[in-house]
């Protein structure tokens, strides 16, 4: 595992490192409590090393992403950038992607950089190069997040430009970096005049469960972008945190959540990454099978565990008195916000929730199952108390 291209801002820093989708990663500056409490209250910075770009371009390069996945790109209007899943032909997760199409006509696809391979294998399988390329550009690219109550303001002071106000999620803007992150250009991996001309995109997010931005910059000016938003305000944070915020918010992960396996109706991306009114597409027949005809046998719900320790991705889930799995947990995190540790996990569609299973066994301690998302289920459970 290859040092990141920050590893020497964030040693200064006192990180402690880790690795997520064989990227090294901070795992936390050495007070994790203080990282959380700023998200909530403020707003911090996170290095997205987990992340991964594929750019696409050539004559036909969001007609060629249109087909492939599952939501409507051709539809979108300018600025606005479309969560998806790309699937096989028997409705199976290749991964999950954000696609931005930008002005200059490529298609710029982001995701988990566990499923970079699966992607570009896909791409080189299914796109005829006479109509568009794929190229593996997450070298030239990074990802700085910034997620709180306050990211808005500290990504526009850092910047030197208002952010729009009531951005939609996976709206982006893009903003010129010339008079934020100066120096040479040479070096990067993108074509083009984006390193003639360097800029930002900035995405909306909402993948924290708190007002967010996703800052994307060319890797020479990465750093200098995030002394820029540590100056403005920004506390830098590590994935511990921000794990512990995606599992409050309910938001699956690739790798953790789903995987090759996952049919994407079973981890509850309906709403969001699926259109029920786009043309043909891979994997849609099995799709709209199961959404009129049919059922997925497994859904992701909330686990709420109470004072139990956050037990490992694929601990099993059992009925009282029972030895047959009914379920699995995928992540798990000690909750401030709930007081207590929460997971995602498949649970069998026979276990509707509300209800109670078993961790790890007949006899292992009470595991409540609810609806996700957990702020409603919660809500929902203390008021009826």
């Amino acid at each position: 595992m290859a040092a990141g291209v920050l590893h020497h801002v964030h040693e200064a820093l006192g990180a402690r490192f880790g690795e997520v989708a064989g990227r090294e990663v901070v795992r936390h500056y050495g007070d994790p409590e203080r990282e959380y409490a700023a998200a909530r209250n403020d707003a911090v910075v996170v290095d997205r090393a987990d992340r991964a770009f594929v750019r696409m371009h050539g004559r036909e390069p969001v007609r060629m992403i249109h087909g492939l996945v599952s939501n409507d790109v051709a539809g979108a209007p300018p600025g606005q950038g479309v969560y998806a899943a790309m699937l096989t032909a028997k409705g199976k997760m290749v991964a999950d992607v954000l696609v931005l199409r930008r002005a200059q006509g490529d298609v710029l696809l982001e995701l988990d950089a566990g499923a970079l391979g699966n992607v570009l294998d896909h791409l080189r399988r299914f796109v005829p190069p006479l109509f568009a390329r794929s190229e593996d550009v997450s070298g030239a690219l990074g990802v700085l997040g910034v997620y709180g109550p306050a990211a808005r303001r500290v990504v526009g002071a850092a910047l030197a430009t208002v952010l729009p106000e009531g951005m939609a999620e996976d709206a982006f803007v893009t903003v010129p970096l010339t008079g934020v992150a100066a120096g040479a250009s040479a070096g990067s991996g993108e074509s083009g005049d984006a390193a003639a001309r360097p800029e930002a995109l900035v995405v909306r997010t909402l993948y924290a469960g708190v007002d967010g931005y996703d800052v994307v910059v060319p890797t020479e000016r990465i750093e200098t972008v995030w002394r820029a938003l540590v100056n403005a305000g920004a506390r830098p944070a590590g994935h511990g945190t921000l794990e512990t915020l995606r599992i409050e918010a309910g938001r699956p992960r690739w790798g953790a959540d789903m995987d090759e396996t996952t049919i994407p109706l079973e981890a509850g991306l309906r709403e969001r990454a699926i259109s029920e009114t786009k043309g043909c597409y891979t994997g849609q027949e099995v799709i709209v099978r199961i959404l009129h005809r049919g059922h997925v046998n497994w859904h992701l719900r909330g686990l709420l565990l109470g004072e139990v320790p956050a037990p490992a991705r694929g601990t099993t889930l059992v009925r009282a008195g029972e030895t047959k799995p009914v379920g699995r947990v995928t992540s798990a995190c000690a909750s401030p916000v709930h007081g207590q540790t929460i997971a995602l996990g498949y649970v069998r569609r026979e276990v509707e929730p509300p209800a109670e299973l078993r961790l790890g066994g007949p006899e292992g301690p009470p595991v409540q199952v609810v609806a996700l998302p957990f702020e409603e289920s919660v809500r929902g459970e203390q008021g009826a108390g």
